[in-house]
């Protein structure tokens, strides 16, 4: 009882500091948060982004918050985002240091290591086997995985979602260790599988900054009320050894015997001095938006008819397209730009934060504050979308049919901003297109029927997570037969 005296008296003592300390200059505009907790109230954990939305509307193109003592900065426009993230990436290219990566395993993946050596090593480490002009040799391994994903979905379209793990799971292990995923009882599908479901759900902005404030909690008992995390993060951090250690030694193990196809982890332990914790960090995921055009075809049947009626034109019924044929695909393309708008995976996108203190317009800006790039660009106002939460593909076409240049460059944002930008943006492109155009020309989605005869409906449902995912839907498919 005296232990947790001392403690609050001790957080209480750090806000009142806190509050004393005031900048010289302003904070960016936000919404007045209440005494310690700050604005933790005013946001809905499972559904934030209608708030940030509302926010940007009301405060401007960056909101100022504070969590449990935590600095956050919300940063709704593209235009401010590229003058922080691109401009001053010396300041925001860091992740914000918290002991919660440590307890769920993951502290020493790329896309949540601090800015520093070990960083660049991966960032440099991945760049040599996923940069634009090397991604072209993996076709062949997107079209092959995308085959057997249509012919999966066909044959038991009841799991779509659960094919749609399994393929962006197996491109990425065969890509990074050289070994094929056989299906769903895979070992390393099954770890990969449980560990995203796990982070995705337990390590989130609020978590990470009521750990700041109050470490204690990382050292409280699981059983104790608000602690049970740590059960969670126990099951994480054994799933992320067996997940990364399983594969890479059987790949060097292969590699020294000579019998390793060529992969990632062949050209990192080829290059010599690379520590085997950078080889192993390999992160990358395509389903969601996957699982969100399986939604947008259901939900809209005359995108569907047009993508079909395209591929019939250019490439032909009943014949699988190639990237040969891409550029001639544009509708096709303006879809696949569109559900990154409408839904980008990594909707919140996982904070920067600042490696020392800034001024931008006149605003104050702390050391360590955690910034949010919002990629929602239903809430980005310096685009002008008319009608933004309508789904249509035609935003991003000239009047000829053909893709806007300025769709080219705008879509980019969704794989992140500055030295955070997605090192293996170029192979999830490739992935994503591939699956896209191979399951269109071969199957029809559509509403499925109750045991009455009646149609399902599907509501477009997004469950709060670090990946943006469409909620699990009952679908019908059919394939698309040669005329």
């Amino acid at each position: 009882m005296l232990t947790l005296g001392v403690t609050f008296a001790t957080v209480v003592g750090w806000w009142v500091l806190a509050s004393w300390a005031k900048p010289k200059l302003p904070y960016p505009p936000g919404p007045k948060g209440l005494p310690f907790i700050g604005n933790v109230l005013d946001i809905d954990p499972q559904a934030p982004r209608p708030t940030y939305a509302q926010w940007s509307k009301t405060y401007g193109d960056i909101v100022y918050i504070r969590i449990f003592g935590q600095d956050i900065i919300i940063v709704n426009s593209e235009k401010t985002a590229r003058i922080l993230a691109d401009g001053r990436s010396e300041i925001y290219s860091d992740r914000y240091r918290s002991s919660v990566y440590k307890h769920f395993g993951t502290s020493r993946v790329t896309f949540v290591l601090e800015y520093g050596k070990e960083w660049k090593t991966h960032r440099k480490l991945f760049h040599l086997s996923l940069r634009n002009d090397v991604v072209g040799r993996y076709n062949d391994l997107h079209l092959n995985h995308a085959r057997q994903l249509s012919e999966n979905i066909l044959r038991d379209n009841s799991n779509s979602f659960e094919h749609l793990d399994l393929y962006a799971n197996a491109i990425i292990t065969e890509l990074v260790y050289g070994r094929r995923v056989e299906g769903k009882d895979d070992p390393v599908f099954v770890m990969a599988s449980a560990l995203t479901e796990v982070l995705n759900k337990e390590v989130t902005a609020d978590r990470i900054g009521l750990v700041k404030v109050m470490p204690f909690l990382l050292h409280l008992p699981s059983w104790f009320p608000g602690a049970g995390f740590k059960r969670k993060a126990r099951q994480c951090r054994k799933l992320a050894t067996e997940m990364v250690d399983l594969p890479f030694a059987m790949a060097k193990d292969e590699l020294e015997r000579g019998v390793l196809p060529h992969c990632m982890i062949s050209d990192m332990l080829k290059q010599g001095g690379v520590e085997e914790s950078s080889a192993k960090a390999a992160v990358s995921s395509t389903a969601s938006v996957l699982k969100t055009i399986m939604l947008v075809m259901i939900l809209h049947p005359d995108v569907q008819d047009k993508v079909h009626a395209e591929l019939d034109t250019v490439v032909g019924r009943g014949t699988i397209p190639t990237f040969a044929d891409r550029p001639r695909l544009p509708y096709l393309q303006a879809v696949l730009y569109e559900v990154m708008r409408w839904n980008p995976p990594a909707s919140l996108g996982l904070p920067h934060a600042t490696t020392t203190s800034d001024i931008y317009e006149g605003y104050y800006i702390p050391k360590g504050t955690l910034v949010h790039f919002i990629f929602a660009n239903r809430a980005m106002k310096d685009h002008g979308y008319d009608d933004p939460d309508r789904f249509d593909p035609t935003r991003h076409l000239t009047p000829d049919g053909q893709l806007s240049p300025e769709s080219r460059q705008h879509n980019l944002i969704f794989y992140g901003f500055g030295k955070r930008v997605c090192p293996g943006r170029f192979f999830a492109d490739h992935s994503i297109w591939a699956a896209t155009a191979v399951i269109m020309s071969t199957l029809k989605f559509g509403k499925a029927k109750d045991s009455s005869g009646k149609y399902i409906e599907v509501e477009p449902i997004f469950p709060n997570g670090l990946i943006s995912c469409p909620a699990p839907f009952s679908c019908s498919v059919t394939s698309r037969p040669v005329e």
